[in-house]
């Protein structure tokens, strides 16, 4: 029976049900992507197998550590420590070149690329302060659970980066944002966006802890950042994936067979064209010129409809042939 007050099996624990909830969504993410593969889905795919490595060192830490030997237990400290920067990092390079794809501006592209550049910089450059803070305090690794006391120089750079980091995240996507004239729209992908924030109040916590010498909870609270960083890099592709399913879905329940009608133009002057809930006023003139199709007045055009100007459409008499009193599905 699994002893929750363990402190060990606390981190194993947390560190497995957070995984599977960060690969599953990267999984997610990776098959409705499949095919159209970009930078953004390549560095969310390299956040997920570094997850893999920390999970590997996080079960390394058994109940009896005497059964490692000394180099496999500070090897599971440094699996555990690395990867904790790379997952974070190689995250929100996901979601900058998730909005680097997106961005129609050349500008900004090259700019934003300029940014993923630094934020590569900075996780090399907190990995290896991690190394030169920790090598020269020997005594750690001769713990049976090895972990190094981290100090106040750590946390402040870590805090400092991420704030940083997720500042940028969450300001960038306003100026493609403003483009788009749907209000609903705009304000979900806002949300979306902002969703680095949560990274940004972990990073706090862990930070504190850190400060404080919290011991097991500066490992869970970095588990649950790592996680977290994760899934939130996946929530733009994955949310916008579910809400196209719930569309079609949608779709598939209101749709009705349409009906076409003609009617010989000797006898009416015109018929009406029936589209799910869209009426549209067929005129056929008898010299023999091309159908005009145009939506009454009374009924409002949608968003599509007005943006891509399908008010009227024209048809070509010789392309639908003689009219006749038949009718057809569409």
């Amino acid at each position: 029976m699994l002893d929750i007050h363990n402190p060990l099996i606390q981190i194993k624990i947390t560190s497995a049900v957070c995984s599977a909830f960060a690969i599953g969504t990267t999984i997610y993410r990776l098959i409705i992507r499949w095919g159209r593969l970009q930078a953004d889905d390549g560095w969310a795919f390299f956040s997920m197998l570094t997850l893999l490595i920390q999970i590997a060192g996080v079960f390394m830490r058994i109940p009896d550590p005497t059964r490692l030997s000394h180099l496999n237990r500070v090897a599971s400290y440094y699996l555990m420590a690395t990867s904790f920067y790379t997952i974070i990092w190689s995250a929100r390079l996901s979601i900058l070149f998730s909005i680097i794809r997106v961005d129609p501006s050349d500008s900004r592209k090259r700019l934003l690329k300029l940014v993923a550049v630094l934020f590569s910089i900075v996780c090399i450059v907190l990995i290896a302060q991690l190394y030169w803070v920790c090598e020269p305090q020997p005594k750690w690794k001769d713990l049976p659970s090895p972990q190094c006391t981290l100090n106040k120089q750590i946390a402040i750079c870590q805090l400092v980066s991420d704030v940083i980091a997720d500042s940028i995240l969450l300001v960038v996507p306003l100026k493609l944002l403003q483009s788009i004239q749907d209000m609903r729209l705009r304000l979900r992908l806002m949300v979306i966006f902002s969703t680095c924030i949560v990274t940004t109040v972990v990073s706090l916590v862990h930070a504190v802890l850190i400060l404080k010498r919290g011991g097991k909870k500066v490992i869970i609270a970095a588990l649950v950042e790592d996680c977290l960083s994760l899934i939130v890099c996946n929530i733009p592709v994955v949310f916008t994936s579910a809400l196209r399913l719930r569309e079609r879905h949608r779709n598939k329940t209101t749709h009705q067979p349409t009906l076409l009608k003609f009617s010989n133009p000797l006898r009416n002057k015109g018929t009406t064209y029936s589209q799910g809930d869209e009426t549209t006023l067929m005129t056929w003139n008898s010299t023999n010129t091309p159908l005009t199709l145009t939506k009454p007045s009374s009924v409002p055009l949608n968003v599509s409809e007005s943006a891509l100007g399908l008010n009227t459409i024209r048809i070509d008499p010789r392309l639908v042939g003689t009219p006749t009193n038949s009718s057809m599905n569409v």
